[in-house]
This record gives structure tokens, C-alpha cells and sequence, in this order.
């Protein structure tokens, strides 16, 4: 397998992870959150605050981890867009520059992995916020979004072939 094409296997491996958290964030209840005036259902922030029943001082706290997980993640979402330009105005070349589509390959694949660790150390701070007595929540709020990125599960009763 050429680094290239390793390269694209883990730039789409990590896109599609990054679109599956988004779209489990986003996925509400069909019910609105209790004492939640400044979020509205469906959005990740409501749903994380629901799950974790964070109060008023923890969901202060919680804005200002939100703020800075955004920010960094639109740098990041800004710096993607401009390396994937890049990458696809070097098609427009009669001769493509392996070199050039390795280096812009590399540096995609760590732009992906800085996004992954903007949402990995977001949640590792979202703990902090937490009283122990929350930490069970936390707990079932993170199996259940590994759960949602794990490997398939066969069907009960079902064969494997």
C-alpha cells in the first residue's frame, strides 16, 4: 500500500469519525431539557447538559469550555479548507507533485488529529466541571458515544459469515 493511498484511508476514516460525533451531539430528545433558557433542543450543548444534569454554576463554566472547543475547532475547520484547496488546485497541474500531495496529505492527517484532540481534551475538561456524584453520568455519556463509533455489533441470535 503506498503512503498516498494510506494517507486517504486515514484522512476519510477520520472525516467520517469527526461527521458521526457531530451527529450524535446534535441528535436530541424529543422532550426540551428542564432550566435550560439559553439552549434549545437538539443542540450538543443542551444534550450534554441534560445528560450530565449540570446546574447553573457548572453550565457558566460549561459556556466557556464551549466558547474555546468552537473556536478551535473553526481554526481548525478554516486550516482544513485551505490545505484541501490545495490539495485540489494541484490537479489542475499537467504534472502533479508527488512531493507537494505527500507533504499537503501529511499535513491534512494533522489537521484531522488536531481536531480529534480539540474534542478529546473538550471532554476531558468538560470532567472537571463535574461533582463526583456526576461522574457515573459521565461515564454513561462517553460509553455511549463509544458505542456509537465502535466496530458493528452482528444482529442477536444472528450468524457471522
Amino acid at each position: 500500500m503506498s503512503r498516498e493511498t494510506f494517507y486517504r484511508i486515514i484522512i476519510v476514516a477520520l472525516l467520517l469519525l469527526n461527521l458521526g460525533v457531530l451527529a450524535y451531539l446534535w441528535q436530541g430528545k424529543n422532550t426540551e431539557p428542564k432550566d435550560m433558557g439559553r439552549y434549545h433542543r437538539g443542540e450538543p450543548a443542551a444534550f450534554i447538559i441534560e445528560s450530565l444534569q449540570l446546574d447553573e454554576a457548572q453550565q457558566a463554566k460549561f459556556d466557556g469550555l464551549r466558547d474555546k472547543h468552537q473556536h478551535d475547532s473553526r481554526q481548525l475547520r478554516e486550516e482544513s479548507k485551505q490545505l484541501h484547496d490545495a490539495l485540489f488546485k494541484l490537479l489542475h497541474d499537467e504534472v502533479v507533485d508527488s512531493a507537494k500531495t505527500d507533504s499537503l496529505m501529511v499535513l491534512i492527517a494533522a489537521n484531522n488529529r488536531g481536531k480529534e484532540m480539540v474534542n478529546f481534551n473538550h471532554f476531558r475538561e468538560l470532567k472537571t466541571i463535574l461533582k463526583p456524584e456526576q461522574y457515573k453520568l459521565y461515564d454513561e455519556f462517553i460509553e455511549a458515544i463509544a458505542k456509537r463509533f465502535g466496530p458493528p455489533q452482528p444482529p442477536h441470535g444472528g450468524r457471522r459469515h
